[in-house]
């Protein structure tokens, strides 16, 4: 009897995958229904409820409004899956209508009564502008002139601008946010004290990084900000302001008409799928409106073929780090927390803070597109944060994908030896100073690597006022230890192509080109830093607590510097001897001649027919390999050799 009971249950065993169900959902089901296909469930969370290991649950097409929470892992080969039906539209909406009765305020502004709060709305699918000054549509969200600029005399905590006496409006109590002092972070404050008809408002100074060197801080009077949280700043189409007092809700739509016959919904959820301590999930082929997807501490998870827009907003910026190592925090945006997790075939548009948030060990971002990010234009949001475990084997793999328009650093990468390739990065620091598109910093990114990107496009304000022109391409920044950066090409930045601290550093075989600022006038009084290596001392830093290592009395002493075409080369200190550290870099000066690439305006980054670049490079085993001629050629490809093309093959709609 117990052999026979021990058969049976390895037999069982051995067969789950047979016993594996598929569950049906339908805008039309019943939840009192059984899930199939002839009577499948109303909600999505219904199948999650009783889904386990291998069973799979479609949805149909329609909207579905829901934050749907699972309790149960799949297994490895038996994950459970969430699909959109194929050829159907799924869409999962964060929204809810808002559905009182609209009456004229005055002019275009009508009002309504609600019982909820929220900061983000929308009118047939379009989004609006909570009620600000300087006033701004949503095509605007990267125009520096739709934000107020501080005046002579500002200081720490004390705004000045003539512009704002003209308001004619008391913003005490109003929201104020800040761009301010490097402008590499924003803040959202309270206005402690203003009087119509005043330029000069007060703040609380409290912001954190800046307290604690504000009386060495100089650049007060070149600063951004805007305000909101006033109905009087509802002046224009597209506007909107909510009363929460009183549960009020005004707004002027872009017709300037009663938006009773219009579909108003406020977002209401943050996330559509909310999963938590689940392993071996699967999301395929959803439409995300106005809400997200978060993995937390979740193992072997795929998000494939999925397309979110306006999937996160708050507005205030993240302001959730004291110190580099607060970055680890979660944000509320589309997040991945844990390991062995894949992001594939997926779009994020139009997200207020950071796009994508992936944190944990060996995960992977393949063949995507995140742009339009970071509103506010802070370090803390990115288009892309990428968060590991410390050095060492574990790090994620970002590949393949397209990341554009943010308005700071684009991809920022932290505590894991990651691997950065074939990636397109491009047109970022739109509403920041000394920002890089691609960043990286730290002694625990020992391992990472960097390779085979396009960078280009950054140009910003200087961070200081001796240098008229800003923006870097690639940045490796402080305490940085072990960094390899090879076979890139950088172009189109203000400042500086490729920037590294620290040492230990690895930088081989990248193109540099068209550095410095784009107008002529400037370029007289400043050239662009194309490979710019720091070789002074080290110095104590805010964050120096969080690497208790020596500090270098020499930076890059121990790096290494080969096979690299760049305009100039540029020491943040003293030169490192030419020879076993830094050898076969080929600088072509201020402009790139015709003669070395074939033909860069259409990226195409090969050397031409007798280049100079040709058969002039170091054999680096791992690096050049495979080569053709009689050597390696300098820069980022090989004549004659593949012409590789970085970014993500999707459509975005």
């Amino acid at each position: 009897m117990k052999k026979w009971f021990l058969v049976l249950s390895c037999y069982l065993v051995s067969t789950a995958p047979l016993f594996a169900a598929t569950y049906f959902v339908s805008v039309d089901g019943k939840d009192i229904s059984h899930g199939t296909k002839a009577k499948p469930f109303r909600t999505i969370q219904k199948a999650a409820d009783v889904m386990g290991p291998g069973d799979t649950c479609i949805i149909r097409g329609g909207t579905y409004r829901e934050t749907v929470r699972p309790t149960r892992s799949g297994q490895p080969d038996n994950p459970i899956r969430f699909v959109a039906a194929e050829g159907e539209n799924v869409i999962l909406d964060g929204t809810e209508p808002i559905t009182g009765t609209w009456a004229q305020h005055s002019g275009n502004i009508y009002k309504t009564k609600v019982a909820e709060t929220f900061e983000q709305l929308f009118v047939d699918r379009m989004m609006m502008i909570e009620a600000r000054w300087p006033n701004m549509r949503l095509e605007q969200i990267f125009d520096r002139s739709a934000w107020a600029k501080a005046g002579e005399g500002s200081r720490y905590g004390r705004m000045i601008d003539p512009a704002l006496a003209k308001t004619d409006v008391d913003w005490t109590g109003a929201r104020v946010t800040l761009n301010v002092a490097h402008q590499f972070f924003t803040w959202s404050r309270i206005v402690d004290q203003h009087t119509r008809g005043s330029n000069t408002f007060t703040y609380t100074k409290n912001l954190d990084w800046i307290t604690h060197y504000a009386d060495k801080t100089r650049q007060w009077e070149d600063d951004y900000y805007y305000l909101s949280g006033n109905l009087e700043a509802l002046d224009a189409p597209t506007e909107w302001f909510l009363d929460e007092r009183d549960g009020r809700l005004y707004l002027w739509a872009e017709d300037g008409k009663s938006p009773s016959r219009r579909k108003v919904v406020y977002k209401k959820r943050d996330y559509a799928f909310d999963i938590s301590r689940c392993d071996y999930i699967e999301l395929r082929g959803f439409s995300f409106f106005a809400t997200a997807f978060r993995f937390n501490r979740c193992n072997h998870c795929v998000i494939e073929n999925c397309r979110l827009v306006f999937p996160s907003y708050s507005r205030k910026p993240y302001e959730g780090i004291q110190t580099m190592s607060d970055l680890e925090e979660e944000q509320r945006c589309a997040a991945v927390v844990g390991g062995h997790n894949t992001v594939r075939h997926t779009i994020i548009a139009y997200a207020s803070g950071t796009g994508l948030y992936i944190k944990g060990n060996s995960n992977m971002v393949e063949n995507c597109i995140i742009h339009d990010v970071s509103w506010n234009g802070s370090l803390r949001e990115c288009a892309l944060l990428v968060i590991g475990q410390g050095p060492g084997p574990g790090g994620s793999v970002i590949r393949q994908s397209t990341f554009y328009n943010a308005g700071n650093t684009i991809l920022f990468s932290l505590t894991g030896s990651h691997t950065i390739e074939y990636n397109h990065i491009y047109n970022g620091g739109l509403l920041s100073k000394d920002v890089a598109l691609l960043q990286t910093g730290g002694p625990s990114i020992a391992g990472s690597v960097v390779r085979y990107n396009w960078v280009h496009g950054c140009h910003t304000e200087s961070p200081i006022r001796i240098i008229v022109s800003g923006g870097m391409g690639i940045r490796g920044d402080g305490y940085l230890r072990g960094l390899t950066v090879h076979h890139n090409v950088v172009w189109d930045c203000g400042g500086r192509g490729i920037t590294v601290k620290g040492d230990q550093n690895r930088v081989f075989n990248n193109t540099i080109f068209d550095i410095g600022p784009r107008n002529k006038a400037a370029q007289k009084r400043q050239r662009g830093l194309d490979l710019h290596i720091f070789t002074m001392a080290e110095r104590k830093l805010p964050w120096r607590k969080q690497f208790p290592l020596p500090l270098l009395k020499v930076m890059n002493a121990n790096s290494l510097f080969y096979n690299n075409a760049v305009g100039n080369i540029v020491w943040r200190g003293k030169p490192l001897p030419v020879g076993d550290k830094i050898a076969n870099n080929l600088e072509f000066g201020r402009k790139l001649p015709e003669a070395w690439l074939a033909d860069p305006k259409k990226m195409d980054f090969r050397p031409r027919k007798n280049s100079p670049l040709i058969d002039a490079s170091r054999v680096i085993p791992g690096f050049t390999d495979n080569y053709n001629g009689k050597a390696p050629d300098i820069g980022a490809y090989e004549y004659g050799g593949k012409q590789w093309k970085p970014g993500s093959d999707l459509i975005d709609e």
